[in-house]
């Protein structure tokens, strides 16, 4: 008598929050590793935007083992150039781009260019439901349960909070944002510039700092500029709930020349401008029985780091290799996943305590301090250095 084989077992679920690069590449290793991820994402749409990011490192190696690397745009040219920009209006050049960062290639581009070719991937393979977002969880030894905002309820094996610094999952799960975040006293500010900057060439950065400013002018190739805005404020807190245009001409409004009046403009009229403050998340566990956190919501390291977006699909990959296969030990396998990525999380929350002065200056020591090095990069010694380095 022949005997019957066995159907498979149904195929492990996810219900993965938020719809950014972490959740997008979350949703696309665990369905790689044989999972059935369902995204839930509270905006109404998939959001385009943000500022730029130097993608290299950790990021850059598992981009290539998921396959995507191709698919990414160099938004910046071979000879690309950052120019300083004092408060005066005068122009000065900067330090040219490495080709190499953290044992990688480094290429400049866009977040919502990750977003894009993350979701091109994965559109068509799992199911992704905007406006709605968690309103409960619970879970037990087995199985983990979300109330949706909706009144609809799902039940998975696994429950993945990729909702970013200000997480939802996190608060449910883990306890109130307050007892995570450590603030910087600094206000940031993104938007598109609507036009052309007056003899800028596209793939070059313009950088424009005073002590406890400084505003990134970012050109690409085939994509408007995107300026990012950077200042100190006693309360943090209380600033980004004003008006961006207001408070941004208040904190740049003295800068001369033709770029920064210009960008400030360009924010007068843009209807989509990103205003928050600058936070890291320090947490001393990412995972609770079958629901862990990834990215920001997890190790926020601020735009300083350099590392946000690119950790963000390290963190991802390496959980989907943890989790391959039906039999894999959920709570173990978060366990291991955690001691593995942790010290590099750390490592780079620890560099943009330090970068932050590189991108705005503290005080006049700082901005000198800043200038000089930017001064020696720059010279003809410091290149023959960069490059000795580099080989």
């Amino acid at each position: 008598m022949a005997t019957q084989s066995l159907p498979p077992p149904p195929a492990r679920r996810a219900v993965i929050v938020g719809s950014g690069i972490s959740g997008l590449a979350a949703a696309l290793t665990l369905h790689r590793a044989g999972w059935r991820p369902l995204i839930v994402e509270r905006a109404p749409r998939r959001r385009t935007g943000g500022y730029f990011v130097r993608f290299f490192g950790p990021g850059y190696a598992a981009a290539e083992r998921l396959g995507i690397l191709d698919a990414l745009p160099q938004r910046t040219v071979p000879d690309g150039r950052m120019y300083e920009i004092a408060r005066s209006g005068r122009v000065t050049p900067g330090i040219t781009y490495p080709s190499h960062a953290d044992g990688t290639p480094l290429r400049i581009l866009l977040r919502s260019d990750l977003e894009r070719v993350l979701y091109d991937e994965v559109h068509d393979l799992v199911e992704i439901r905007y406006g709605v977002g968690p309103a409960a969880i619970t879970q037990d030894r087995h199985q983990v349960t979300v109330t949706l905002t909706d009144g609809s309820v799902e039940t998975a094996d696994l429950l993945i909070g990729a909702d970013g610094i200000h997480s939802t999952v996190r608060s449910l799960v883990f306890g109130p944002e307050d007892l995570y975040r450590k603030d910087f006293d600094h206000a940031v500010a993104a938007c598109v510039i609507d036009g052309e900057l007056p003899g800028v060439r596209d793939g070059d950065t313009l950088v424009a700092t005073a002590p406890g400013r400084s505003a990134w002018i970012n050109t690409y190739v085939d994509h408007p500029p995107v300026a990012f805005m950077l200042y100190r404020t006693p309360w943090p807190s209380a600033e980004v709930r004003r008006n961006p245009s207001e408070a941004l001409r208040e904190a740049f409004g003295d800068f001369d020349g033709a770029i920064v009046p210009a960008v400030l403009d360009a924010l007068d009229r843009s209807e989509s401008v990103l205003f928050d403050q600058v936070s890291q998340i320090h947490i001393n566990r990412w995972s609770r029985g079958r629901v862990v956190l990834l990215g920001d919501s997890a190790w926020c390291m601020t735009l300083y780091s350099g590392q946000g977006s690119g950790m963000g699909i390290a963190g991802a990959e390496l959980l989907g290799r943890r989790l391959l296969g039906e039999h894999a030990d959920i709570p173990a396998a978060l366990g291991a996943w955690e001691q593995q990525l942790r010290p590099l999380t750390t490592r780079y929350q620890k560099q943009a305590l330090f970068m932050q002065h590189m991108f705005m200056p503290v005080n006049r020591f700082g901005h000198l301090a800043r200038r000089t090095a930017i001064r020696a990069i720059s010279s003809p010694v410091g290149v023959k250095i960069a490059k000795a380095v580099k080989r």
